[in-house]
């Protein structure tokens, strides 16, 4: 066994993936693994690819986008739209078409970011298959006339034809993997002036500087740094209020804490099952080219984010003492602060998602999401995220 092949059933595909940048053999021996007889050292390749951080290696990764197994074919489609390269359009093109949810979302993927635009993963079948064909019968003029029609923007338009014209043979183009790697703003940890001396050196202006040598240590500690970077004076005086702000006792805030019920595990509805379950209020929202290009997953997401309507229980009435009681502990609470609730709702799902998803999910209210699990979401990519969001926004 060889050693590449070892260390890959080990998972330790970032080993691989380093080890491959300087030695030749074992980049070789990374390569054949892509036709390896396991399923599982094929797909453990293709993530170990990504480590390599070479984008010539795309040219060995269009086979595997055909791949038997799902799994190997997902981990291909992921490779190929992480190095973003241009010659890749007609694999990631010919991936849209493919049985897998998940494929056609990281090819779809991997072309918003070369080809901007549209929705890729929402093309309809019948349109790949033209661009798949290569445009039969069809000069420049209704090339460019079909993709506006998709939606793409005028310098994608350009770009692709451009592209085209060469048959995508187009050179490797390692400053977008520079692009991807290094693209969030920069701040030098430290500068040598004479001496040897370091000096901190924040980016900052002095005003914003002296603004936020008001915050408690910790506190300063804890900002992003690449946030810090886009506050102007007036933005980082907000900042600094907000978290210094006096906020109310604990006590005051109660949570009630409910008991996970552990359900039986239900068997799976079928599409026209969850498209009966989507309740007419929300069914007249949605189109029917909509409603026919969501998957499975996204009805499931669609039907469980949409809250169920209750019957109103029937008032119960309290003793008078117990309700000057109650009027009076609600009396004592401060008054919430809807600002700050948003906020820690948003970091929230920065820390659970990242910053992306956070940005859509505080769109949706929080009874929306309440059905839909955690683990679909974060399984969820961006863009498939972007779509179930535009779905559920009223019209």
């Amino acid at each position: 066994m060889s050693n590449a092949r070892r260390l890959l059933l080990e998972f330790e595909t970032e080993e691989v993936g380093v080890r491959a940048r300087d030695n030749k053999k074992m980049r070789k021996a990374l390569v054949r693994a892509f036709s390896d007889p396991s399923e599982i050292v094929r797909e453990r390749a293709l993530i170990a690819a990504i480590d390599l951080g070479d984008p010539s290696i795309v040219t060995d990764i269009r086979a595997p986008l055909d791949d038997d197994n799902a799994d190997v074919r997902v981990a291909a489609a992921q490779a190929l739209a992480w190095y973003r390269q241009p010659r890749t359009v007609p694999a990631l093109i010919h991936g849209l078409k493919d049985s897998d949810t998940w494929v056609r979302s990281h090819c779809a993927l991997g072309l918003s970011k070369l080809l901007h635009g549209p929705i890729w993963a929402r093309i309809p079948g019948e349109d790949i298959d033209i661009i798949h064909a290569d445009f039969p019968e069809m000069d420049e003029d209704h090339i460019r006339k079909f993709l506006h029609k998709l939606e793409l923007s005028e310098e994608a338009v350009d770009q692709f034809i451009l592209w085209k014209s060469a048959k995508f043979e187009i050179e490797i183009d390692e400053s977008i993997l520079i692009k991807e790697t290094e693209g969030k703003p920069i701040i030098l940890a430290a500068a040598m002036i004479e001496g040897d001396e370091p000096v901190k050196d924040s980016g900052l202006s002095e005003e914003v500087e002296t603004i936020l040598s008001e915050l408690p240590d910790e506190v300063r500690a804890s900002l992003p740094s690449e946030d810090l970077r886009r506050l102007t004076p007036s933005t980082a005086r907000e900042l600094v209020t907000s978290l210094t702000a006096k906020k109310p006792k604990k006590k005051a805030v109660r949570v009630k804490r409910v008991k996970r019920v552990r359900k039986k595990k239900k068997k799976p509805l079928g599409r026209e099952q969850l498209i009966e379950k989507i309740p007419a209020e929300v069914r007249e929202t949605i189109s029917e080219e909509v409603l026919e290009s969501l998957s499975t997953d996204e009805l499931e997401a669609l039907v469980a984010a949409t809250p169920e309507v209750e019957e109103d229980e029937p008032a119960v009435e309290k003793p008078e003492k117990k309700k000057r009681k109650k009027k009076k502990s609600v009396e004592a609470l401060p008054p919430v602060n809807e600002e700050a609730v948003e906020d820690l709702r948003w970091q929230g799902f920065v820390d659970e998602y990242g910053e992306a998803k956070a940005d859509l999910l505080i769109t949706v209210s929080p009874e929306m999401l309440e059905g839909i699990p955690q683990e679909q979401i974060a399984d969820m990519d961006v863009d498939t995220l972007k779509s179930l969001v535009q779905a559920l926004e009223p019209r």
